[in-house]
């Protein structure tokens, strides 16, 4: 039986994960769990799965349970952390596991932007393991299983185009938060919601790529495919191209990770092939801009990734409460970059930006 920490349980991906869970009540054992400010889910989930541990922003309300701190949470000595804390507030607690050598199952896209080199390199110290819980860094993660690495022309990430891929341009500026939030496939926490519709978590997720993979950005490309039923392909030097197919479903990558790439059976519904339309579109990153602003701070290196990741946020987070349009996100984000200081991706000098934009 695995022992489980679970960061971020009461959001979207949390509440995923403590699903496939119930599914293998003799698999896997929860003996943490952590939540930023939705105390009443986190009662109902301590009430059915009995942690020993927990961290909460309102510790008040739990009396009666070891309350951790969120990074000394992350570093109790168990068989799993699953990274689920929206945001750059996921980086430390992240860093903390792998520095006990805990493998950590990785729902935080800002962790390998932020600081790609360094939670790598801090895994690779410790002996743990990394399992990506992106559907599409879960294609690749399978797809590399079996295709030889070095046979690889250029691995393909797909996008959906977010909720605002069918709307004229000229009605972007107009565009309100509940519009956005309408995606049309996929069920995710608000910021990962607007960042699909202006493809900055995709930018994001070629940074992961990168990182995970060790692959170079140019062997990094994206496709906008609106079904959503091909999360990654790989193209090999001979021209063909291997695809990983499954309903849009995140608890299927969520299980292969928890299982650290063994297949299990799953109750979820399996994908019929038969009268499927498969689209692919290049993208028009006109309508996406956002996307090349954060790949060229990529490949900048240095700290503009992590200005890109933590001005997202707060430009996000000024979207939603109305405070700048939906195409000011991006301008908001290219401001940043260009007041970016010219110093080496230390931790410390991460950790001065995150602080700073506070």
């Amino acid at each position: 039986m695995q022992k489980l920490i679970i960061l971020g349980s009461t959001g979207s991906i949390g509440q995923q994960t403590l699903e496939v869970i119930r599914r293998f009540p003799r698999e896997f054992k929860v003996v943490g769990l952590a939540s930023g400010e939705n105390f009443e889910l986190l009662e109902a989930q301590i009430a059915e799965f009995q942690p020993r541990l927990i961290a909460t922003n309102h510790p008040n309300k739990f009396r009666n349970q070891k309350i951790l701190p969120l990074e000394e949470l992350a570093a109790q000595k168990c068989d799993l952390v699953v990274s689920a804390v929206s945001g750059v507030a996921g980086l430390l607690p992240t860093l903390a596991a792998l520095r006990v050598g805990n493998d950590v199952a990785l729902a935080n896209k800002e962790c390998l932007v932020l600081a790609g080199g360094i939670v790598m390199q801090t895994a690779r110290k410790n002996n743990a393991q990394i399992f990506p819980v992106d559907s599409e860094h879960s294609g690749v993660w399978q797809l590399l299983e079996k295709v030889d690495k070095k046979k690889i022309r250029k691995v393909i990430l797909t996008a959906s185009g977010g909720s605002l891929r069918n709307l004229p341009l000229y009605r972007l500026h107009a565009i309100t938060p509940r519009e956005v939030l309408n995606h049309p496939t996929w069920q995710m926490g608000k910021k990962v919601t607007v960042d699909s519709a202006t493809l900055a978590n995709k930018a994001f997720e070629v940074i992961e790529a990168h990182h995970l993979f060790d692959l170079p950005y140019e062997k990094i490309e994206i496709v906008i495919h609106p079904q959503s039923l091909i999360h990654a392909m790989v193209e090999t030097i001979d021209g063909g191209i291997f695809a990983q197919l499954a309903n849009p479903d995140m608890r299927l990558p969520i299980q292969h990770a928890l299982f650290r790439g063994i297949r299990n059976p799953s109750p979820l519904e399996f994908l019929s092939l038969a009268d499927k339309k498969l689209e692919f579109i290049k993208p028009d990153f006109t309508r996406y801009p956002l996307f090349q602003t954060i790949l060229s701070a990529a490949q900048q290196g240095g700290l503009a990734p992590a200005v890109a990741a933590i001005a997202d946020e707060v430009a996000v987070n000024k979207f939603l409460a109305g405070e700048i349009s939906f195409p000011e996100m991006e301008i908001f984000v290219k401001t940043a970059l260009v007041q970016t200081p010219r110093k080496p991706a230390t931790l410390k000098n991460i950790l001065e930006l995150v602080n700073a934009s506070k």
